[in-house]
């Protein structure tokens, strides 16, 4: 199982990871932008915080086509979770790049009041509650109303990892279940090497042991796997 988790996190950084180059280096024009790390303070080194999220929607929070859930075979979640958390570290000299994992079940201390839970709950913790408080205050468009409360998740997200870490973050990427699926079969698959046969029924990852390159819903049943049979 060990080494299933390994190699799941493996794949997730490496494709997580070349998603943030390629915002970095070729996507400044076409992007969504928020400034949720505007308050940082630069050190010299470059600290990116890289975010898979689980989500159904599209980047204006809108679900997603029946026939787009099939080839992604995601089935129903309403949860905002952020169960994919790297903390991605490169030095003033850019000679290389460190990728810290954060465990998605890390019990903390959220920041302005939200208490103490998993970290990956705090996205969808504060996105709810500044729904909530912008209806109130009568806002109505949709497009608006994603986007302002994504921001409130963003943010939450951010402040709680630097509380976690001490570390400030520079940039943020986010990719979610159909940003990674096009992403995976953008760049060719993704090579991954298993030790044994992977048959887990609740993701639907059935890959044989040894060498071989996932995409697309293979990828996503692969960074999905709980459990081996």
């Amino acid at each position: 199982m060990l080494r299933s988790t390994l190699a799941l996190m493996s794949v997730t950084v490496l494709v997580v990871s070349g998603y943030a180059w390629l915002i970095l280096d070729h996507l400044d024009g076409r992007r969504n932008t928020s400034d949720v790390t505007s308050k940082t303070d630069a050190d010299g080194s470059m600290d990116i915080l890289l975010v898979g999220k689980d989500s159904r929607t599209d980047a204006n929070g809108d679900p997603l086509p029946d026939d787009l859930l099939r080839r992604l075979r995601a089935g129903d979640n309403e949860a905002e979770l952020t169960d994919t958390l790297i903390l991605l570290r490169i030095p003033r000299d850019r000679s290389r790049a460190v990728a810290y994992s954060i465990p998605r079940d890390t019990y903390v201390s959220m920041p302005d009041g939200y208490g103490k839970h998993k970290i990956n709950s705090a996205f969808g913790r504060a996105k709810a509650q500044a729904a909530d408080e912008l209806r109130s205050e009568g806002v109505s468009d949709s497009a608006e109303l994603e986007r302002r409360s994504a921001e409130a998740g963003r943010e939450l997200l951010v402040d709680t990892v630097t509380d976690l870490t001490g570390v400030g973050i520079d940039d943020y990427a986010e990719v979610n279940l159909l940003g990674f699926y096009r992403l995976t079969k953008a760049v060719g698959g993704v090579e991954v090497c298993l030790k044994n046969a992977v048959d887990d029924p609740y993701s639907g990852a059935d890959f044989p042991a040894g060498r071989q390159t996932v995409s697309g819903g293979d990828a996503l049943d692969f960074v999905r796997q709980r459990r081996r049979t």
